[in-house]
């Protein structure tokens, strides 16, 4: 039952995170430390495998709740409905196998937790009830809304008729502009390049940069300018980081600055779930074509042969079933690593829908107010997506979106 020991705890940390502790009521106070420690109960009766206890203290955290509904807020529901999912998992177990079905509908139904389809279809626990028929509609609506990778396979293609020649050419800064010869030397970077090697060089600095200003997706960027160096500087002490949009915004100057053309990626999905993603992609001369980097996982993306890929590519692969493998070095602050099934077929594959390119990439592009950028939205032929920026070109053509930099050769 992954859920008791993750999914649950995970639960109890996000509204602390989003609910102040000044903000809270006293009922809120008490509600928090009475369930907090039956959660405790509850995880070591599981992980001692006395279900009918583990059982019972749902049931309890679920009674709990419905004492005091009505001085909680309405986030608090969480509790009690990923209480029906645990409840039903220890049943499960038991053998109670009409039980189980029916609190896991209660979970499933109510709206009021997030879990995904592969995460109950790949839940040991659940496997005996699964096929429960009325449970059939909601797996098969959380199917339709979760399956990421089944969502993105059966996302429309991409247009390539549509007309583009009104639309900007993507351009990048020079290496020899005078911020970007700032960056160069405040993040001394001509010491990780590895001369003559394009290839090593890109990896050396993205791994730098990972290694140097870890990452912190529960916190907004710095005030101020959104550049390289004002990001680095508020990070240098250690005492905080940057969220990916930070990383990859600190990544992409220091590309340019070495002369490497290089992009901010936004990574969106279908629906907005809980968050998106921000990664690099970084043109290589070498192989002709966008390289994936992503800062935040200190990751790259092969074939599983050791062929580097484009995020078209991954994308593309992702579709149409072919292998996709992330780095052996891939990892999460140096604390965790990260693996090919969690990032790419599950993570990734929801961000994969729409992706955000800027028109243009330089120094401190985002605040320049002097020259404000426009957004370059992809999107399936058909597909348009609530989050788009009002100041989107909304396209269809993968083409034009992947557009070589001008001083490449092109077909």
């Amino acid at each position: 039952m992954k859920i008791l020991k993750g999914y649950l705890l995970i639960l109890l940390l996000n509204l602390i995170c989003f609910t102040s502790l000044s903000a809270q009521t006293d009922a809120e106070r008490k509600f928090l430390a009475s369930t907090d420690s039956l959660n405790t109960l509850l995880s070591d009766a599981y992980t001692g495998k006395d279900y009918p206890t583990a059982e019972a203290l749902c049931q309890k955290i679920i009674d709990l709740y419905d004492a005091h509904a009505t001085q909680l807020a309405e986030g608090y529901a969480y509790f009690k409905y990923s209480s029906y999912y645990n409840m039903a998992s220890t049943q499960a177990i038991q053998g109670k196998k009409q039980e189980a079905a029916n609190n896991l509908l209660k979970a499933l139904d109510s709206g009021k937790i997030e879990v995904s389809y592969n995460r109950i279809t790949n839940d040991e626990d659940l496997k005996g009830i699964l096929d429960a028929p009325e449970l059939q509609p909601a797996l098969k609506r959380l199917k339709e809304t979760t399956d990421y990778l089944y969502i993105l396979q059966n996302a429309p293609e991409y247009t390539r008729t549509q007309s583009v020649d009104s639309l900007p050419r993507i351009v990048y800064a020079q290496a020899d502009e005078p911020d970007l010869k700032r960056v160069r030397d405040y993040f001394r970077l001509d010491s990780v390049a590895v001369v003559g090697d394009e290839l090593a060089t890109i990896k050396r600095i993205l791994t730098y940069i990972h290694d140097k200003i870890r990452h912190d997706g529960q916190n907004g960027n710095p005030k101020g300018e959104n550049n390289s160096i004002n990001f680095a500087e508020a990070c240098k002490d250690g005492s905080r980081g940057l969220n990916c949009r930070g990383l990859a915004t600190v990544l992409n100057e220091c590309y340019l600055s070495m002369g490497i053309p290089s992009r901010v990626i936004t990574c969106m999905p279908k629906t907005y779930i809980n968050d998106c993603h921000v990664i690099n992609a970084v043109y290589s001369f070498t192989l002709g074509k966008w390289l994936w980097i992503d800062p935040t996982n200190n990751a790259w993306v092969t074939d599983g042969q050791g062929n580097l890929l484009s995020v078209q590519e991954v994308r593309a692969r992702l579709r149409n079933g072919q292998p996709v493998q992330v780095n052996e070095e891939a990892n999460w602050n140096n604390e965790k690593k990260t693996t090919t099934e969690d990032y790419l077929y599950e993570y990734m594959a929801k961000n994969l829908f729409y992706l955000e390119s800027w028109t243009r990439y330089g120094f401190n592009t985002e605040s320049d107010r002097e020259k404000l950028i426009n957004y370059i939205f992809l999107q399936p032929t058909g597909c348009d997506s609530e989050e788009r920026n009002p100041r989107n070109y909304s396209v269809n053509d993968d083409r034009y979106f992947w557009q070589a930099p001008q001083q490449a050769k092109t077909d």
